[in-house]
């Protein structure tokens, strides 16, 4: 027989305590989830109880998971009653009468060398256990303590909306410094930043490999561009290669087998394809124009560059032995600038940077073509990356001070990440920790 824990008998309570008003507005009840499932741009509330055990390793996981909820945009974020208790059957009906769709209770305790952290989710309209589980975490002095918890809030994401989290991931991108450019990562609400590269040189361009583990980008330590791959483990490199002329803007094909760059062949600048045995081939053949920043369709089938065939860039997308097609919005006379394409990872979807106006600006368009959506519209925008959700992007800004931002497309909510100048080029990393399916969790 399974042994009840606090949280969990507490949690028995409050279904009681919901049980016999949900039996007898049953008809309501119904209303106000078809209310939630299909008036659009609703989001259903959430609150996060305090969460019961030390009070300073509960308050810390209580405040990254609701922040990582808040940061998803999926959910309307609700503050506790004051004086609500961790759990508290009486309070059901408050919770409930302030918009509180979703109940959200924590419990931490000490346990080895770390935490067990127990999340259970309830469906306040439905009076229902969502999903429960407990979680080991590092001490929070740990450096994997705070990837172990968004990891945690990640899955509650996917107790709620049955798609999973992107909390649990980070982001490459480029810092300038006083003559110098080098590669740093962070994680995805602004914690945890960390220092990659440290040449005294210029380094461009860092790109995830789709398993997380593997960088790849250019420098100039050596006085000319050479693509490199980074083993973020060991902190070891290789080269990828080292042609003469240019090296640039690399990304991994899915599978991570292979890596598309540009690089100089015959004196004009291309799109070539590595593969890891170390063999080479030109996908484009310009002649008379360049073209660069390749990036993939999640299936691998095309790829988006931008080239200057038409006299300025424009984005073009291309299947493998197939004609380039332009993507990107073109009237004939007009000044046009479209660059740094990056394809969702839900296919549907390339976002670039585009000149409205003089300045740079975040556009995003159908992967089968149509009228761009302008993301952006104050200051300068540029390099978006998709998250792992493809919902999120983040970008460089020189808005409020300069720095990194995180744009939700659906709803145009937009958070700084890191605030400052000389921040760019950044690349969203896939998801890099998932919670390995629990018996526990409920359905």
């Amino acid at each position: 027989m399974r042994r009840r824990t606090p949280l969990r008998t507490a949690f028995l309570g409050i279904l009681l305590a919901l049980a016999l008003p949900c039996a007898l507005r049953a008809q309501d009840t119904v209303l106000v989830q078809l209310g939630l499932t299909y008036r659009p741009g609703s989001e259903p509330g959430f609150l996060v109880l305090p969460f019961t055990g030390p009070e300073d390793a509960a308050g810390v996981v209580r405040q990254i998971v609701r922040q990582d909820l808040d940061f998803s945009d999926r959910f309307r974020m609700q503050d506790a009653p004051a004086g609500t208790r961790p759990v508290s059957p009486a309070s059901v009906a408050e919770w409930r009468d302030r918009g509180a769709d979703w109940v959200l209770a924590g419990e931490v305790q000490a346990q080895g060398s770390g935490l067990a952290v127990r999340l259970a989710l309830l469906d306040a309209v439905y009076g229902t256990l969502k999903g429960e589980r407990t979680f080991q975490v590092p001490r929070a002095s740990d450096r994997g303590f705070r990837m172990a918890v968004h990891a945690a809030a990640d899955e509650v994401v996917r107790w709620a909306t049955n798609e999973p989290g992107i909390a649990a991931s980070r982001i490459a991108f480029v810092l300038q410094g006083r003559g110098s450019k080098e590669i740093y990562l962070v994680d995805w609400d602004g914690e945890n930043v960390q220092r990659v590269t440290g040449d005294g040189s210029i380094a461009l361009s860092p790109a995830w490999s789709p398993d997380g583990s593997r960088i790849a980008y250019t420098s100039f330590r050596t006085g000319i561009p050479v693509l490199y791959e980074r083993n973020l483990a060991s902190g070891d490199d290789r080269v990828i290669s080292r042609r003469d002329g240019l090296n640039i803007t690399p990304a991994y094909s899915p599978d991570g087998r292979s890596l598309a760059f540009a690089a100089t062949v015959d004196g004009n600048t291309e799109i070539g394809l590595a593969d890891r045995g170390g063999g080479f081939e030109a996908l484009t053949r310009g002649r008379r124009f360049d073209s660069l920043s390749p990036t993939f369709s999640p299936d691998g089938s095309r790829i988006a560059f931008v080239s200057n065939r038409l006299g300025e860039p424009h984005i073009y997308v291309m299947a493998r032995g197939g004609e380039p097609r332009l993507l990107s919005e073109y009237r004939y006379g007009a000044s046009g600038y479209n660059t740094s394409p990056d394809w969702s990872p839900r296919g549907n979807a390339i976002a670039y940077h585009t000149r409205v106006g003089g300045s740079p600006q975040i556009a995003v368009v159908d992967a089968a073509g149509g009228r761009p959506r302008i993301l952006t519209s104050r200051g300068s925008n540029e390099d978006p990356s998709w998250a792992p959700d493809g919902r999120h992007l983040v970008f460089a800004s020189d808005q409020n001070g300069g720095g990194l931002f995180v744009i939700d497309v659906l709803s145009g909510r937009t958070r700084p990440l890191l605030r400052g100048r000389g921040y760019g080029l950044p690349d969203w990393s896939p998801v890099l920790y998932r919670v390995p399916q629990a018996p526990s969790a409920v359905r």
